[in-house]
């Protein structure tokens, strides 16, 4: 028979009890349902990112309403703003041009600069 001291005495219960809580989660991992993802409602961000990538560019001098609707912070009003200025005083010379436009300013400019072409 083989005595043992008493710390090796406590540390094999201690592992011991460590050893059967780690079966005891084992056992009850594998007991679960797994989660599931459930498809949900697209976030506004994948819409938005969906946008961005449709209006990756845009002709400026042929572009009509609905492609520059697609552009950030164009809605129907600017986008027919735009093409009534084209319509009146002819093709874009340049993406500055677009400060003619009534409701368009600089800031709107270098938002819109990245999307925008001349051909």
């Amino acid at each position: 028979m083989v005595w043992l001291s008493e710390r090796e005495r406590v540390t094999l219960a201690v592992l011991g009890a460590l050893a059967l809580a780690g079966f005891g989660a084992r056992a009850w991992q594998q007991q679960r349902t797994p989660i599931r993802a459930v498809p949900g409602p697209t976030p506004p961000y994948a819409q938005w990112d969906a946008v961005v990538r449709e209006a990756a560019e845009v002709h400026l001098n042929r572009a009509t309403a609905d492609e520059l609707e697609r552009l950030p912070g164009v809605g129907p009003a600017l986008a027919e703003r735009i093409i009534a200025y084209r319509g009146q005083h002819g093709r874009f010379g340049n993406v500055e041009e677009l400060q003619q436009v009534p409701g368009i300013g600089p800031k709107t400019i270098e938002a819109l600069r990245r999307y925008l072409s001349i051909e």
